[in-house]
């Protein structure tokens, strides 16, 4: 600029002294010029265009940049305008810059949206906060987009179930895609629009599906015409098309049919009935399902024949299963997926002891328990409702589940449950009381047998049917000096007589041994044998066959018993002898007693009488003392003879109908006298129908004299005895009852023994055959004698007779004892009286 300025200033006084004026009036050099000054005037001239171009160079470009200032402040304002219109609705800008996969740009936002991510780079990922479908079709517009700038604008949804409108465009070579939610009435059309499509994607797919089903379906208009069917329907009319259905109005069912169906859609939406139809020439039982909807109905046909034959075959095989588990005597209940009961045999019933009718309501599996706890037919348990839940676990279990209950009872249960094939549960209830209870006694005898084998001393051989050693005790092995390691490996029979052999060399005995073990069929025997060993041992052998086939070998050590058992024969021999002896010396005796006793006994009575002159008052009672000594000694000898006879079997009883009230009321005056010389009160017991009794009225008669004689010797005097009689079943009881001092526990066993007197403590005294006559004269009337007794209150002896008599028996001792009453006939007899007593 300063350079500009100098070259005006010099050109302005430089050059007029270059100048002159021409005569024309302008200028014209006035003066030569020299080369100094050319060259100064040129650089001069030069220097000043180039400082008039700078200055018009910097002028222009201050204007220019004026101009873009200006520009860049109205983009500037433009652009806050956009910026300020963007952002005035929430949305979301991705910008792409050529085909990529990631925007180039990601701007906006939506705040009130759930589900959108906040970071740009999740928000271009739509596969993660769009549904799968909107992903899918966003990202085929996107990629039309980009390739070929085709623009789209349709509805996606988000997983959170927002919608958004997506609006792709191409601007000046760049992809945008803008997602703003809809609202009012966009929102509202796109919903519409978006139901449309999907009604129409379920429409169209649902006929395709219809289409395809194997049943026949049909759809019929407002005036009950089909206007639709499928291929089923078709092959089922036999028609080509749908046209030709609808045309010739071709119909699968009878009228009949068609008709209740349409009365029951007037008071119901959904019509289900059963029919049979002709489809394609075969006869086929249909279930036909109608159902109403505005403006027409539809209806469906299932083909139930293949089913209803196999609900007949089925229903046959349950019914014949139901009467084969109906006679089991396991118990088996059936429950369905429900937990309800289905099926339950008799022998169900009958172990629960349950209602039929409750069952036959089909109660519950839980009901069921809660029922049978009640009646305590469960076992016991600390935590039933625990208890009750592991029960139930049995319908989710899949393998089969076995448990053991424990009655209260005392019974024991097996119960098994495994899933039912048609759903549920099957439960058997197996008893195992009794198996339990026989192999609890199995085992207890099969030990109890080891023990008792292995304490016997007799040695014990088992053999099997073929032969081998079964089984053995340790006395055969010490008997026979055995190896007990080779007894352990079975040997055969052969083996143990070659064993045995050593010590008793006998082939006929042992050949017998190894025929009985071997032998089969009816030729096995028992055997019984005396083996006398070389060693002076003496063993007593048995052989008993079994039923299974086995041979049971015994061998007992008899060498002591055989001594002993000499001994004691030839000791009892001696006895035997000895008591027939004394019996036979006092049967003698008492023979020869009586008939001088009888002679004293008539003479004393002749006395009495005054056959040999009267008597005075002291010979009176000498008469009488020696008539009563004589029959107290006529009495103890009739019981000795009695005695005699019976143990030598010669006892016959004259049995005949015996009238039961008048042997008591007899009995009773037979021991008058004493009573009335002791004070005793006698009371006679007896109904007046007891009827009669067979038996021999003598005996009876001596064994109430007996009892009641035993009665007034050992009560105190003044107290009352009873007599009677009862009925009981089949038989007769005749009993004596006393209050006096009882039998002391140690005599009640020795009570019936012969000569047994107990003076003790009571006033009457005997040789002590009395109640040891009343037990042989009941015993041989087939009765028995009880006794109750307690000390200090009293004695009852009761004498149990069958009304009926004794069975009938023979003996070879009749004959005898017909010669043994001749005999006594010869002797003489008794006066009725005392042979009574």
């Amino acid at each position: 600029m300063r350079a500009c300025v100098v070259a005006v200033l010099f050109s302005a006084f430089c050059g007029p002294a270059f100048a002159v004026e021409s005569p024309s009036g302008g200028f014209s050099p006035g003066l030569p010029l020299s080369p100094f000054s050319i060259v100064l005037f040129v650089a001069c001239a030069l220097l000043s265009a180039a400082a008039a171009w700078a200055w018009l160079s910097r002028a222009a470009a201050t204007r220019t940049a004026r101009r873009e200032t200006a520009r860049a402040l109205e983009f500037e304002a433009r652009l806050n305008d956009a910026e300020a219109l963007i952002a005035s609705e929430p949305h979301l800008l991705f910008l792409w810059n050529g085909n990529t996969a990631q925007p180039d740009r990601v701007g906006g936002a939506l705040p009130d949206m759930r589900g959108v991510p906040e970071l740009r780079e999740d928000q271009s990922n739509f596969a993660k906060w769009l549904e799968v479908s909107s992903a899918e079709t966003l990202s085929q517009g996107l990629a039309a987009l980009k390739r070929e700038g085709t623009p789209f604008n349709f509805v996606v949804r988000s997983r959170a179930g927002d919608l958004l409108e997506a609006d792709g465009r191409a601007a000046g070579g760049l992809a945008t895609l803008r997602l703003r939610r809809l609202t009012g009435e966009r929102l509202e059309m796109s919903q519409l629009a978006q139901k449309y499509r999907a009604l129409e994607h379920e429409v169209a797919m649902l006929t395709g599906i219809l289409d395809q089903a194997p049943m026949p379906v049909w759809v019929r208009n407002h005036d009950r015409q089909i206007s639709w069917a499928n291929r089923a329907y078709l092959s089922a009319v036999e028609a080509s098309d749908i046209e030709s259905v609808v045309e010739n109005k071709l119909e699968l069912l009878e009228p009949a049919v068609r008709g209740r169906a349409f009365e029951e859609l007037v008071s119901s939406s959904v019509s289900r009935q059963r029919a049979h139809a002709v489809v394609m020439g075969a006869r086929k039982n249909l279930d036909v399902i109608d159902v109403a909807f505005e403006g027409g109905t539809a209806g469906f046909a299932i083909d139930m024949t293949n089913l209803e034959e196999a609900q007949n075959e089925l229903r046959r095989h349950i019914q014949a299963h139901a009467s084969t588990l109906d006679k089991l005597a396991t118990a088996v209940a059936i429950f369905g997926a429900d937990q309800k009961l289905r099926f339950y045999n008799a022998a169900y019933g009958a172990l629960w002891s349950l209602d039929n009718d409750w069952l036959n309501e089909q109660p519950a599996d839980s009901e069921i328990l809660d029922r049978l706890r009640e009646t305590r037919c469960l076992p016991e348990q600390a935590d039933y409702r625990a208890w009750k839940a592991r029960q139930l676990e049995a319908y989710t279990r899949v393998e089969p589940h076995e448990d053991w209950w424990h009655l209260p009872d005392g019974q024991t249960l097996r119960v098994v449950s495994e899933q039912h094939p048609f759903g549920g549960v099957t439960y058997l209830y197996e008893n195992v009381t009794e198996r339990l209870d026989l192999e609890s006694r199995y085992n207890e005898l099969i030990s109890v047998q080891g023990e008792t084998l292995d304490n016997l001393h007799e040695g014990v051989a088992l053999f099997g049917s073929d032969g081998t050693l079964k089984l053995f005790n340790s006395a055969f092995v010490s008997l026979w000096q055995f190896d007990r390691a080779m007894l352990g490996e079975h040997p055969h029979v052969e083996q143990i007589i070659a064993a045995c052999s050593a010590l008793h060399d006998n082939d006929v005995f042992w050949d017998k041994v190894k025929f009985a073990v071997t032998s089969l069929g009816t030729e096995r025997a028992s055997l019984a044998h005396k083996i006398e060993r070389a060693d002076g041992t003496t063993l007593a052998f048995a052989s008993v066959p079994l039923p299974d086939g086995a041979t049971l070998l015994t061998f007992g050590d008899i060498t002591d018993s055989t001594r002993i058992e000499r001994a004691l024969r030839e000791r009892a021999e001696a006895l035997e002898a000895a008591d027939q002896l004394k019996s036979e010396f006092i049967s003698n005796v008492s023979y020869e007693l009586r008939t001088p006793l009888t002679n004293i006994i008539g003479f004393a009575e002749g006395l009495s009488v005054g056959l040999a002159g009267p008597l005075n008052e002291r010979q009176g009672e000498y008469v009488g003392d020696i008539r009563s000594s004589s029959n107290v000694l006529l009495r103890v000898i009739d019981a000795i003879l009695d005695l005699a006879t019976i143990d030598a079997g010669a006892m016959e009883l004259k049995l005949q109908d015996v009238e039961i009230s008048e042997t008591l009321a007899a009995s009773t005056e037979l021991v008058q006298d004493r009573v009335n010389a002791s004070g005793h009160v006698l009371e006679v017991e007896a109904a007046d129908d007891i009827g009669t009794l067979v038996a021999d009225e003598k005996r009876i008669r001596q064994v109430l004299y007996h009892l009641l004689s035993n009665a007034i010797g050992f009560s105190e005097p003044g107290s009352t005895i009873k007599l009677g009689a009862t009925a009981r079943a089949d038989d007769v009881l005749l009993w004596v009852r006393d209050p006096g001092r009882g039998i002391e526990p140690e005599m009640r066993d020795k009570i019936f023994d012969r000569f047994l007197s107990r003076p003790s403590g009571a006033q009457h005294r005997g040789p002590g055959l009395g109640l040891s006559l009343v037990k042989s004269f009941v015993e041989l009337h087939g009765g028995a004698v009880e006794l109750d007794s307690t000390p200090n209150e009293g004695t009852t002896f009761t004498c149990v007779l069958p009304r009926n008599g004794p069975l009938p028996v023979e003996s070879d001792l009749a004959g005898e004892t017909r010669a043994e009453e001749k005999r006594g006939n010869a002797d003489g007899q008794l006066p009725e009286t005392a042979a009574s007593a």
